[in-house]
């Protein structure tokens, strides 16, 4: 909403997203079952591989493809074995979870999964009509109405995951696609995707270990290794104060310097990072928030700083006031 705000925010955006670190330690509950090739089969005998949308060395790569058999374009994320910091079986179970839960509008599906004996392959539905994070760049002025849009589609697709006992761990704009359908309606869908750092969880999970998702999104007890349902309701709370403003709700030096290599539960820069995020206080009386106080008390319960304070559930959130308007 507030355009002379939205010019900072891609510096900033820029800045903390880049040090994004994951991984994975909990337990698998199951094994997956996958489609794996045996020579002299080739991934690029059943895909024609058109163009390279992401590179992150030989860790992973993300391709647009289009399946030679049906013609239907896709997206092939490729991620290198032996780069999954000991949880490898870990995340198996829990993609093919992701794959055979019900279906949701909001949740980008994933097709197959491909393995061969240097990689995995994530084949997804393509999802052609661009990212939120470039949405909120290059509008000036996002209405009221669409504000609330985004957040009723973005709440709807994290319920749809905690009620099934998952949580993501990485909500931000980068992992909210629009969609790119036949009519104007759904090109306005909007698809939370990127399942890499997601996990089962219920009451009785244990601590993380280490700290995964982006700075800037990551919820202030999960710098303590706490991550609930509550953690993904902090990371939709900053999207809303993004949308509203055109700013983070936090500076970019209280996460410091890159914190890659550097995401040890009970490290020194992890509980440096808390200490700022408890001492800091956003900033509600800012543009545009005098003017819209419902949608101020619905961000205020999403970024609670004690995860007890925030909205209960995605569920709750859904019917707050503001979004039942």
């Amino acid at each position: 909403m507030n355009s002379g705000a939205r010019s900072r925010l891609g510096g900033a955006l820029r800045a903390i997203t880049s040090s994004s670190s994951k991984t994975e330690q909990e337990q698998p509950k199951n094994e997956i079952e996958i489609v794996k090739l045996t020579p002299p089969e080739k991934l690029e005998d059943r895909y024609q591989f058109d163009l390279k949308l992401y590179d992150a060395g030989d860790r992973s790569k993300v391709f647009q493809a289009t399946e030679k058999a049906t013609g239907k374009d896709v997206i092939v994320k490729m991620r290198k074995k032996g780069f999954f910091s000991g949880g490898e079986r870990v995340w198996r179970s829990v993609l093919t979870r992701i794959m055979n839960i019900e279906k949701s509008d909001n949740i980008l599906g994933i097709d197959t999964i491909i393995e061969d004996d240097k990689a995995y392959y994530v084949v997804m539905q393509k999802c052609a009509g661009g990212e939120l994070f470039d949405f909120l760049l290059n509008e000036t002025d996002v209405p009221e109405r669409e504000c609330k849009r985004i957040m009723r589609e973005i709440l709807k697709a994290v319920d749809h995951l905690h009620s099934r006992g998952l949580i993501h761990r990485d909500i931000k704009p980068e992992n909210v696609l629009f969609a790119k359908g036949p009519n104007e309606e759904e090109q306005r869908k909007l698809k939370l995707i990127d399942f890499d750092t997601a996990q089962d969880w219920s009451p009785k999970s244990p601590k993380a270990h280490r700290i995964v998702g982006t700075p800037g999104y990551i919820a202030p007890e999960s710098f303590r290794g706490d991550y609930t349902p509550a953690s993904d309701l902090w990371s939709v709370g900053v999207i809303l104060y993004i949308l509203m403003t055109g700013d983070m709700p936090y500076p970019e030096d209280v996460f410091g310097d890159d914190i890659a290599g550097n995401n040890q539960v009970g490290g020194a820069k992890m509980e440096q990072i808390y200490s700022r995020l408890k001492k800091f206080k956003i900033d509600f009386d800012c543009p545009p928030w005098p003017d819209f106080p419902q949608a101020r008390d619905l961000c205020q319960q999403l970024l609670a700083f004690d995860p007890g304070d925030r909205s209960p559930s995605a569920a709750d959130a859904l019917q707050h006031p503001w979004l039942k308007e």
